[in-house]
């Protein structure tokens, strides 16, 4: 045996190897010459004696039917040729056997019989072997992909039952080494994926290529012929109840059956860093929700991790366990903007206590726990919201992950400041290439991902990057997890504990009957009616229950843009007044709540009111920041 590297008409080029072509044609002669002696013996023992005859012909008829039934079947992958002629000298060879067995193989007809029957199954195995060798050659301009992947496609077409299974060279997954001839990039053979799915009769996403990062002519081709995740994969429960959310969160099963795995939480002694922002992409119906139902399982089954939904839309449609154990459900446009505006206000809080205890990065032990904010449909509330972009240059360090879901992560959806600054993603079916197009990295996408393709015909398929997972396996497939509501509720209230309704207030006992006159009462009720209770400190600041109730007012009435912008402008030449140098957005909340207009709104007017030559502001050192420019009297 040996190789040499061959170049194709096209100009891609592969590693042919040339085999020795003597014991292949071998084979089918010396089977047939050891069955003429070995039925000669089978029938000195068995078919001379009367007794023993019968059944044995009979036992050779039924495993001569088992033989032909199961070579039918496991020739079936590779080709029609393949298993008529498999099929055929199987027949053949048990139409011989059983009655050279009983009646003995030493007759004229017999070794006629043999004698022709062994010719012909070695020329026609011996012509096949031929053909298939010569194919590459024969074919013509379409022998380019097909004739050099002839070896990897007879390998694929041996997969199309293979089940799947640890990550092993045997397993479902066929592998190619390429190599172009100088002055060729492996960029051509990724262009070419169609083609090779094409000319392989497998799916245009079961092709996959890896360039070698040490080499521009040189990669690996990958080729899956069967969709390993088409079955549902059932819910195994929390990977890690009652651990820390250091450990990974499992949320489904790649295509080589390891597990879909994301890490929260930086590690200094592996050089990984936190997440920080998570975004997840998906078009309706491809399985966003309940991936992230899923995510919510894992880390509510964690005893260092505080979980914080915010809903803008339906949040009234979220399952009843996760309204009980979430530490913050926030519903509504308006509170979810205050949330995440309070979001950026509670970081410096959180490193100022991880810098008392001289922790870099939040870590399992460090007294705080890790925050997790999930931002259902995130679109109608970080459009055009600057915190957001403040918050995904500083949650990673802090121990806080955000979780963006979204069915598009274009420009339009997310601020582009923001979108590089997402280190994860999770992309799912998705509508077409341009919903995908920040969602996916460039080793992905090189490597043939394309979940535009899926739409929302495949729930739950994915594609995962970020800290934590390797390229390669950033452009394997996966799915998630299959769960009912009732399985995730079971989970979580086994380890939270189950609550039906919200806990009982302790009644107040009633006043005993008090001999003082009802005037000496009433005056000492006047005396210490603004008094705190004897249980409060008046020194400490009051703190408010995050779940108190909201209240929903009208909506002021909105005032023309041009308007709104006349008033914009008076609150900041009123702040000038006031010898006040930088604004930022939030300290113009009242011109919001005078004009009626939105935050996005805000965040827009106050860009152009920053750009021109009769510019009023200019963006300060400090992001978010705006520094006035007085204008100069006459």
């Amino acid at each position: 045996m040996k190789t040499k590297l061959r170049p194709a008409n096209d100009g891609i080029g592969s590693v042919h190897t040339v085999r020795l072509p003597l014991w292949p044609y071998l084979i089918t002669p010396l089977c047939a010459f050891a069955a003429l002696p070995l039925t000669w013996g089978a029938h000195i023992l068995y078919g001379t004696d009367a007794d023993t005859a019968g059944w044995t012909g009979v036992l050779l008829t039924i495993c001569a039917g088992v033989l032909i039934a199961f070579v039918a079947w496991s020739s079936r992958p590779r080709g029609v040729v393949m298993q008529v002629m498999a099929t055929g000298v199987t027949v053949l060879s048990a139409a011989w056997v059983i009655p050279a067995v009983l009646s003995g193989p030493i007759s004229k007809g017999m070794l006629g019989v043999w004698f022709v029957g062994g010719l012909l199954m070695s020329i026609i195995v011996a012509v096949y072997r031929i053909m298939r060798q010569a194919r590459g050659d024969a074919d013509g301009d379409r022998s380019a992909i097909r004739g050099e992947m002839g070896e990897l496609g007879a390998a694929v077409k041996q997969l199309k039952d293979a089940a799947i299974g640890r990550p092993q060279v045997a397993g479902a997954k066929v592998s190619a080494q390429v190599v172009l001839p100088p002055g060729q990039t492996f960029a051509e053979v990724q262009g070419a994926r169609s083609q090779i799915a094409s000319a392989l009769d497998v799916g245009g996403t079961a092709v996959r290529t890896h360039p070698d990062p040490d080499s521009e002519r040189r990669g690996r081709l990958d080729v899956v012929p069967v969709d390993q995740l088409r079955d549902p994969v059932p819910w195994p429960g929390p990977s890690a109840p009652g651990g820390s959310i250091a450990l990974p969160v499992v949320l489904g099963k790649s295509e080589d059956g390891e597990p879909l795995q994301l890490h929260l939480v930086g590690d200094h002694a592996v050089q990984r860093n936190a997440i920080g922002i998570l975004g997840v992409v998906g078009m309706s119906g491809s399985g966003k929700t309940e991936l992230l139902l899923t995510f919510c399982a894992e880390v509510l089954t964690r005893h260092d991790e505080e979980l914080r939904i915010i809903d803008a839309r339906k949040g009234d449609q979220l399952p009843s366990w996760l309204h009980r154990h979430a530490a913050q459900v926030t519903t509504g446009r308006n509170a979810a903007e205050d949330v995440i505006e309070a979001l950026r206000d509670e970081i410096p809080r959180r490193a100022k206590q991880l810098g008392e205890r001289g922790i870099k990065q939040w870590q399992e032990g460090c007294g705080i726990p890790h925050v997790t904010v999930l931002i259902f449909e995130a679109a109608a509330v970080v459009a055009g919201n600057g915190d957001l972009v403040d918050l995904s240059e500083a949650v990673r360090s802090v121990g806080m992950t955000i979780v963006l879901e979204l069915q598009r992560a274009t420009h339009d959806r997310l601020p582009t400041s923001a979108r590089s600054n997402i280190p994860a993603w999770i992309c799912l079916g998705v509508k077409d290439e341009a919903d995908a197009e920040a969602a996916l990295t460039d080793e992905q996408a090189d490597a043939g991902a394309a979940p535009w393709k899926w739409k929302a015909l495949k729930p739950g398929y994915c594609y995962a990057s970020g800290p934590g997972i390797e390229p390669e396996r950033a452009a394997m497939p996966a799915r998630g997890f299959a769960a009912s509501e009732e399985e995730r509720e079971h989970a979580v209230d086994s380890y939270r504990g189950h609550t039906t309704q919200p806990a009982a207030t302790t009644p107040v006992p009633p006043a005993p009957a008090s001999d003082e006159p009802n005037d000496e009462r009433a005056e000492l009720d006047a005396l210490t009616r603004d008094d705190p209770p004897d249980d409060v400190d008046p020194a400490e600041p009051i703190k408010i229950d995050r779940n108190r109730p909201r209240f929903d007012f009208a909506p002021a009435q909105q005032m023309s843009p041009a308007d709104a912008r006349d008033e914009l402008r008076r609150a900041i030449l009123l702040a000038a007044e006031r010898g006040m140098t930088t604004v930022k957005p939030e300290q113009m909340s009242p011109v919001l709540a005078a004009t009626g207009m939105s935050g996005s709104w805000l965040y827009k007017a106050l860009r152009e009111m920053s750009d021109g030559p009769d510019a009023l502001l200019a963006p300060a050192r400090d992001r978010g920041h705006y520094r006035i420019l007085v204008p100069q009297r006459a």
